[in-house]
């Protein structure tokens, strides 16, 4: 296990949360919402999802909803916040239910930031957002990372059949994203035995349950169960550990160039991979992920094989941005195993442009 590596000096801070997990949502909402006294909530979600959210909802939990903002943006940009604060006070809410993914869920804790409200937390998707109490907020085209233990949700429920129809690139993008964050756990400098053990764990298992709701053929509960178990073990791991250099650059080519979040964690993490992989026993450990193939080529090609982007300028982006990226994700000092300077940034975002390690 990855745990023989990891120091026996630390501190490490739990804070109580609720999971509820593989009930259906219309079963246990209510309740749950009883239980924090929310009885006048702002439901956050897109417009998209919003109509969902009336489908698998009672009468109640609607009524229970004082108002509903909509107008979730990826990267969670200030004005938007602004925005939904703005509507959480104009309805005297008393509480923020969440329904979608990572950016539905970083802007709830953006709003809880500013205004003290509970969350309570329906993940649509594997981000792992509604077990941290990190949220990503673009200031000034800037992407920030805030930490606040008081805006992590009070509760989550996980209901696995709100994935059923998770269209597979979303569903793999949204794992890798997930996986991101237990792969910088296993060498962070706040890393300990608790947080490599959820690390790895969370690792195998979103795979193994990505391996088989990707796959041709029905998809069953019993798979985006274990996605959603993945998710979970990776979002907790989050918490405990700062963000590396991969979440930097990302962070960037999100924030900065408007790149597709969980899209550019996942064509960019091989590469983060590669280059830690020498640096971090920890990361031998997951030499059994992917039978007789090196772990990070092993990782793009699976995620490319279920409709994943191979390279960054599918994304969008350009060989000649990727100067003022790298000097970008170096301004400040990068915790890592290894030095990392903004050449060695250009060398690896070069090769992610290209999408060269599946060549």
């Amino acid at each position: 296990m990855a745990g023989n590596n990891t120091k026996t000096n630390f501190s490490l801070e739990l804070r109580a949360h609720r999971i509820v997990s593989g009930a259906p949502v219309a079963e246990v909402l209510a309740d749950e919402l009883a239980a924090l006294k929310m009885r006048r909530c702002m439901l956050v979600t897109t417009s998209n999802l919003s109509s969902h959210f009336d489908t698998i909802s009672d009468d109640a939990t609607k009524r229970a909803c004082a108002a509903r903002f909509t107008g979730v943006i990826p990267h969670v940009p200030e004005p938007s916040v602004m925005q939904a604060v703005d509507t959480a006070r104009g309805s005297a809410a008393d509480g923020l239910l969440v329904f979608g993914g990572g950016s539905a869920l970083d802007t709830a804790k953006a709003v809880s930031d500013r205004t003290g409200l509970p969350i309570l937390a329906i993940p649509t998707n594997f981000s792992g957002s509604e077990v941290t109490w990190n949220f990503g907020l673009t200031v000034n085209g800037v992407k920030q990372t805030v930490r606040n233990p008081a805006v992590l949700p009070r509760t989550v429920i996980y209901d696995p059949a709100l994935l059923m129809t998770l269209p597979a690139r979303v569903a793999m993008c949204s794992g890798i994203n997930a996986i991101a964050h237990a792969i910088e756990a296993l060498y962070a400098p706040q890393a300990n035995p608790l947080t490599h053990a959820l690390a790895e764990t969370g690792i195998r298992k979103m795979i193994d349950g990505l391996r088989r709701l990707c796959a041709n053929g029905e998809r069953t509960t019993d798979a985006a169960s274990d996605c959603l178990t993945g998710s979970w073990l990776c979002g907790e791991v989050l918490s405990q550990v700062g963000m590396g250099f991969h979440h930097r650059i990302c962070h960037v080519l999100g924030g900065t160039f408007g790149l597709p979040h969980a899209e550019v964690h996942t064509v960019l993490l091989p590469y983060s991979v590669a280059w830690n992989y020498g640096h971090v026993p920890a990361l031998a450990a997951l030499s059994d992920v992917f039978e007789q193939q090196p772990f990070a080529h092993a990782l793009a090609e699976f995620s490319v094989a279920h409709g994943a982007p191979r390279s960054l300028e599918a994304l969008g982006f350009s060989a000649g941005q990727i100067h003022e990226a790298a000097a970008l994700a170096t301004s400040t000092p990068i915790a890592n195993p290894h030095p990392v300077s903004a050449s060695d940034i250009e060398a690896i975002l070069a090769h992610a442009f290209a999408g060269d390690m599946l060549v």
